[in-house]
C-alpha cells in the first residue's frame, strides 16, 4: 500500500488559511426578509423604556430655621413657622390671641406702636396746652365780667368761662348753630326780643355748662391713657429684647451643634450675655419658651391699648 506523503507547501498553506481566517474583522450580517415592527400591530411586546423617578419638591422649611418643618403661619404676613417660633411667638391675648406672629412682624409690631404712641401724646400735650390755655384766658374773663354780681358771682363767671376755654371748639360750635332759633317772630317786637334774649342766655349757661362737663371729662380720659400707656414703650422694648435673644440663641445653638450651652455662655462667648440663654440655664427651655410667648402678647396688647386712643 502506498503512503500518502504531505509536501511542505501544502502545510504552510493550510497554516496561512487558518491564520486568515481567525484575524478576519467580524462582519454582522442582517437577517432576510422583514424585520419584526416593535409594537406596531398592537400583539406583538412593546418596547421597554426607562422611566426616570419623579422628584417630589421637598416641602419649604421654617422661615427662620429652615430645617424645621411648618406647623403654623404667622397671623400678619403668612410666614412659614416651625414649632419653636410658634411657641416663642404664640399670642394669648388682645387682636391676635390663638395666633402666632413671626419674629419681622413682631418687631414691626414695636415700632407701629412706638410711632403710634408718640403721636398721640404729642396729640395730647397739645389739647392739655389749649385747654390750660383756654382755661386761664376763658377765666380772667368770666371773673371780670362777674364782677359786677360780688365775688360770687366773680367767681360762678369765672368757672363757666373757664370751662368754654377748656372746650371753646365745641362750645362755638353748638353755640353759633344755635343762633338762628334766637330770632322768633311772635308778632310782638318786645316779646320777640325778650324770647330771643332768653334762648340766648339759657343756651349759653347750657353749653358752658357742657363744655365744664366735657374738659372735665377729656382731662381724665387724657390722664387715663397717659397713664396707661406710661411703661409701654419700656415694656414693649424690654420684650422685644428678650425676643432678640431668643431668635440669637436658636441661631447660635443651630451653628454649634454638639457644643453644651454651659460653653457658649462662657466669657467672651457669643450666648455669654444672652437673656434668653440665662433663663434656659436657670429654669428650662420650657419655661423660657413660655416667657417669650407672654412677652409677644404684651407687645400685641400693648398695640390695642396704644391704638384705641380717640382724639
Amino acid at each position: 500500500m502506498e503512503e500518502s506523503k504531505m509536501d511542505l507547501n501544502d502545510f504552510t498553506s493550510a497554516e496561512n488559511k487558518k491564520m486568515t481566517t481567525e484575524n478576519d474583522i467580524p462582519t454582522f450580517n442582517p437577517p432576510i426578509g422583514d424585520a419584526p415592527k416593535v409594537g406596531v400591530d398592537g400583539k406583538s411586546k412593546k418596547a421597554q423604556t426607562f422611566t426616570p423617578p419623579t422628584t417630589s419638591n421637598m416641602d419649604p422649611g421654617c422661615y427662620y430655621h429652615p430645617e424645621e418643618r411648618v406647623v403654623g403661619h404667622c397671623a400678619r404676613c403668612g410666614k412659614n413657622l416651625c414649632r419653636y417660633c410658634c411657641d416663642s411667638f404664640g399670642v394669648t391675648g388682645g387682636e391676635y390671641a390663638g395666633k402666632m406672629l413671626c419674629y419681622d412682624c413682631t418687631t414691626k409690631l414695636v415700632k407701629d406702636n412706638v410711632e403710634e404712641l408718640q403721636k398721640n401724646h404729642n396729640y395730647i400735650h397739645g389739647q392739655y396746652t389749649q385747654c390750660l390755655v383756654g382755661c386761664a384766658i376763658g377765666g380772667v374773663i368770666g371773673f371780670i365780667w362777674g364782677l359786677s354780681g360780688g365775688i360770687m358771682g366773680a367767681l360762678l363767671y369765672m368757672v363757666l368761662c373757664a370751662a368754654i376755654g377748656g372746650s371753646a371748639s365745641n362750645f362755638f360750635h353748638r353755640f353759633i348753630a344755635a343762633i338762628p332759633g334766637f330770632f322768633v317772630s311772635t308778632g310782638n317786637m318786645v316779646i320777640s326780643i325778650c324770647v330771643g334774649l332768653f334762648k340766648f342766655i339759657f343756651c349759653f349757661f347750657l353749653y358752658a355748662i357742657m363744655a365744664l362737663f366735657e374738659t372735665v371729662k377729656k382731662i381724665l380720659y387724657y390722664r387715663n391713657y397717659m397713664a396707661q400707656t406710661a411703661d409701654c414703650l419700656e415694656k414693649d422694648s424690654s420684650a422685644l429684647q428678650c425676643i432678640r435673644d431668643r431668635m440669637e440663641y436658636s441661631r447660635v445653638m443651630n451653628e454649634n451643634r454638639g457644643m453644651s450651652l454651659a460653653d457658649l455662655m462662657n466669657e467672651g462667648s457669643e450666648l455669654y450675655n444672652n437673656s434668653y440663654a440665662r433663663m434656659v440655664q436657670e429654669q428650662g427651655e420650657e419655661k423660657a419658651e413660655a416667657f417669650v410667648s407672654r412677652c409677644t402678647t404684651q407687645i400685641a396688647e400693648n398695640g390695642e391699648i396704644i391704638r384705641s386712643f380717640a382724639a
